[in-house]
């Protein structure tokens, strides 16, 4: 093959290189990294929407607007929080809280929505939440409603309650007031978008991000020393 013909091959290549250093430099922030960066003007107030993972008296909330189709929320679901709800969460200093917001161009997301929130009916939000982030591709590419029953079926819900529940579409207004909520909170956002104590978050948290975010806004009482009156 004549080396003009090869250019635009090695251009291509080399595109995919830099893409692929950027990708992994962000992946692979170091502990001496700086940490996201947080919007300082005054937070936002969520209410008591979504669904929350942790204890309410917990110092510090890690919000996140979520698409149960969208690519970086799987992997961000895959990837970061099963860290994070098995490390963080059960310190007492963080509770994490899922909002519902499904994007207009995701024509197979809403079903997911719908799915998690009935399982949410039956106490079994988080499981759904994994398997449905777990089996993406699946669902994306079959039978979408045939398979969010399996799902459910799996994670031990009650079949005929669940039925009902998507059959009526009983708990769709859940992820309408979720989509509500991101809406006001940030006009136009993606997802994810993540919200640290009612305030916005620059990009995706890592663990280590989180556990130094939380070290700063709930630091751990020094050794010996007397609890706070």
């Amino acid at each position: 093959m004549a080396a003009g013909k090869l250019t635009p091959f090695y251009i291509a290549l080399g595109v995919l290189a830099v893409a692929g250093a950027i990708f992994i430099a962000r992946e692979m922030k170091g502990p001496g990294m700086p940490v996201l960066d947080i919007d300082a003007r005054a937070p936002v107030s969520v209410g008591q929407r979504g669904v929350v993972f942790g204890s309410d008296s917990a110092p510090v909330e890690l919000l996140e607007m979520s698409d149960f189709e969208c690519p970086w929320c799987a992997r961000y679901a895959v990837l970061q929080m099963p860290d994070i709800k098995q490390r963080l969460v059960p310190t007492g200093r963080l509770r994490v809280r899922f909002v519902h917001f499904p994007l207009a161009m995701h024509r197979k997301g809403p079903m997911a929505h719908l799915a998690a929130a009935c399982a949410n009916e039956q106490g079994r939000f988080w499981q759904m939440h994994d398997v449905i982030f777990e089996n993406q591709q699946e669902w994306i590419t079959g039978n979408t409603a045939r398979l969010m029953r399996d799902y459910a079926q799996r994670i031990g819900l009650d079949l005929a309650r669940y039925d009902s529940c998507v059959d009526e579409q009983r708990a769709w207004g859940q992820v309408l007031a979720d989509k509500a909520l991101g809406d006001s909170l940030s006009p136009g956002a993606g997802t994810p978008t993540f919200f640290l104590n009612g305030r916005l978050l620059s990009g995706s948290p890592t663990y280590d991000d989180l556990r130094r975010l939380i070290d700063s806004l709930a630091p751990l009482p020094a050794p010996g020393s007397a609890p706070a009156r």
